[in-house]
Order: structure tokens, then sequence, then C-alpha cells
């Protein structure tokens, strides 16, 4: 393959809550024009270009950061687009009869954790029953998928009870792929809720990028030229440590 161009996500956020220590971000081939930046929604990107021909494409971030909850600082009400239905998580039949069953709540995060309850109990973990481009209403109505689709149910339902939230990317503690939860606005802060292990998402996850739903922050995007069989190979480690 050729005329191959990237971003990446894979670089932790700094936030308030969320500081790096150390980072090292290793891309194989070198990219030529490598850069580092930002999209519209605040994630930090790197984007480069491989002109040349290459068999394999590889990349490695290692580092340590600092997470403490404690320091999350007041954050202004969120842009409208977090309120509303976005591509992957439009309103269905399937959504709306799963959301006549969740009894409704004044207070924004407890209405959010029935939420979150109701689509860990209705949905099945299966891996390779969706894919990238399932939609919220094909997973609620098929009741399976990973975690990206307990996530857009997730956000679907809230957003249908006008709760402002958005998907997040990162990675949890512990050994594997990179995994997928939903952040809930209320009263100037971002909470943490995981579906797909009815769990809120503390400080041992690892925030990398947010959005809408997946297709705002996938943490790798590309186009290349050139017929190829492709594989690709994930795996996340991570570790806590205390400190003091």
């Amino acid at each position: 393959m050729v005329e191959h161009d990237f971003l990446l996500r894979c670089i932790p956020q700094e936030l308030p809550e969320q500081k790096l220590i150390d980072l090292e971000l290793i891309v194989r081939p070198h990219p030529a024009c490598g850069r580092y930046g930002y999209d519209s929604f605040g994630n930090r990107t790197y984007t480069g270009r491989l002109p040349e021909a290459h068999r394999f494409f590889q990349y490695a971030v290692r580092g340590n950061a600092l997470r403490d909850d404690s320091l999350q600082q007041i954050s202004p009400r969120p842009m409208p687009a977090f309120y509303y239905p976005s591509r992957l998580t439009q309103p269905s039949d399937s959504l709306k009869a799963l959301l006549e069953k969740i009894p409704v709540h004044d207070q924004i995060l407890h209405q959010a954790e029935l939420i979150r309850e109701a689509v860990h109990s209705h949905m099945v973990y299966r891996s390779g029953s969706t894919n990238i481009h399932t939609t919220a209403a094909e997973a609620a109505a098929h009741g399976e998928g990973v975690c990206q689709d307990f996530t857009h149910v997730f956000l679907a339902l809230c957003r249908m009870r006008r709760i402002p939230c958005r998907y997040v990317n990162g990675l949890p503690e512990g050994e594997g792929a990179s995994h997928a939860w939903a952040e809930v606005w209320f009263e100037g802060k971002w909470y943490g809720m995981d579906p797909t292990r009815n769990c809120p998402s503390d400080e041992t996850y690892l925030k990398l990028c947010t959005g809408r739903d997946f297709l705002d922050c996938p943490i790798e995007t590309g186009v290349l030229r050139g017929s190829a069989m492709q594989l690709q190979d994930v795996y996340t480690k991570v570790k806590t440590v205390s400190i003091g």
C-alpha cells in the first residue's frame, strides 16, 4: 500500500483531573510531516503521511498519567450537539420501547443511572455481532453488541430524555482492547457512566477522546491507496499505581 494518510487520537487528554507525567508516541514507518494538533471536539491528534510503499503500519503510546477526579473543574454548559441525536444515536421504535420501561426521575444523575442499569440488563455482550457503523437503534432491536453499542444505546436514551451526554473512547485498567463509555453533564461537571460494566467510570479509566458518538472520535482513521489484505491487532495495558 502507498500514499497512506492517517489521523490518530491515541494520546490521553490533558485535563485538570488527568495530567500526563510523561508520554512517548512511536509510529512506524516514520511518517513524513508528522504533526500534533486538535480536532473540533478538543481531542489531541497526531496526523501524518506515508508516501512510500509499506507493508505494515504500527503505533504505540507509552507513558504515565495522574488521575484525580477531585481536581475536576466546573465546565460551561456543553455545546447543543450533546443534547440532540447524532448519526448513530437516532431515536427508533426499539429505543422508545426500551425507554418506556425506565422510570422517569427529576434528578439527572439518578435518571442516567437508571438508564445505565436498563441498558446493561437489556443488552448482551457479543463480540463480532456488530460493526463500527451499527446504530443504537439496531443494537437495541437485537439486544446485543460490544461496548460501543452499549454506549450508543445509553446515549440515545439519555438524549431522548434531554440529558446532555457524550461518547468517550479510552482505556480502563487491565489488559485487552480499547473501551467505550459515556459521560453525563450535570451542574458543571461530567460524570462517567459505563453501561457495559454497569458502573461509574472512575479514576481507573484513562480518557483518550470524546464526541457525539464513535464517528466523532475513532482512535485511528485514515485513507490509503493500494491493494492489500488488512489485519488489525490492538493491545492495551493500563496499570494503577498509588502515589503517596
